[in-house]
């Protein structure tokens, strides 16, 4: 199993990570990194970050923390391909104005 539970992908509109299939507690500090590089990267300020969310199949409310603050922190953040897990996660927590998908 790879240590790394997210990738980072090439994006035309900024920086793009795919997130893990599990978005748990472990999870959180590497989310967190990766969300924090790619917010600080100059090459990608001012554009927007996208999260790939295909892969998710577990969601932790650290996690869904961690990607509304990004959305607070970004120029503009996209949520494309939420799967069936991580969109429920967020409008079971209510959190769909703070981390809007995208389909």
């Amino acid at each position: 199993m790879p240590s790394d539970p997210s990738s980072s992908l090439p994006s035309a509109t900024g920086a793009a990570i795919r997130l893990a299939a599990a978005l748990d507690l472990g999870a959180a500090p590497e989310l967190l990194r990766q969300i924090g590089e790619a917010l600080a990267d100059p090459a990608a300020a001012g554009s927007a970050l996208v999260l790939d969310g295909s892969d998710v199949e577990r969601v932790s409310v650290p996690c869904l923390k961690i990607l509304a603050a990004a959305r607070r922190e970004a120029a503009a953040l996209r949520v494309v391909g939420a799967s069936a897990a991580l969109a429920a996660a967020i409008a079971d927590l209510g959190l769909a104005a703070a981390i809007p998908l995208e389909s």
